[in-house]
């Protein structure tokens, strides 16, 4: 199964970078306005975008405050993958990203619209991390 990797480097602390990612205000910050984020393992995350019907669910499957986060894809088209959000503090200050999205069944055009997709969305996150500037890439 292909996996997308990226990493970035981001100019913020740990628990900045993971409240971003973990919380609906981190989300809303960037990716989404549209979002509920319940913290803690076993919470759900439902995401919504302009023109697609319902939510997107994801359960979160590990959460490690300022370090870890990974969610679980529970319908759509994220069904049966994996979200991993590695945050590794760089000793000169920020943050490394390292993100993986496993699970894919193949390299399609859906494969590959994600893959772009998060590389787009990644800038909103790094912006509105270092910034504390809210960017979101879809909005209600």
């Amino acid at each position: 199964m292909p996996d997308i990797a990226m990493q970035l480097t981001i100019e913020a602390d740990p628990e900045t970078v993971y409240t971003a990612i973990s919380t609906a205000d981190g989300i809303h910050g960037w990716f989404t306005t549209t979002a509920a984020a319940g913290e803690g393992v076993g919470s759900l995350h439902e995401l919504e975008f302009p023109g697609v019907p319902g939510a997107w669910r994801l359960r979160v499957t590990e959460a490690e405050p300022g370090k870890r986060l990974v969610l679980a894809g529970e319908n759509g088209p994220w069904t049966g993958t994996e979200q991993v959000y590695e945050l590794l503090a760089r000793p000169e200050g920020g943050v490394t990203l390292r993100f993986t999205h496993s699970g894919f069944p193949a390299v399609d055009d859906a494969y590959r619209d994600f893959t772009y997709g998060w590389a787009t969305k990644f800038v909103q996150l790094k912006r509105y991390a270092e910034t504390g500037e809210p960017a979101p890439f879809f909005t209600a």
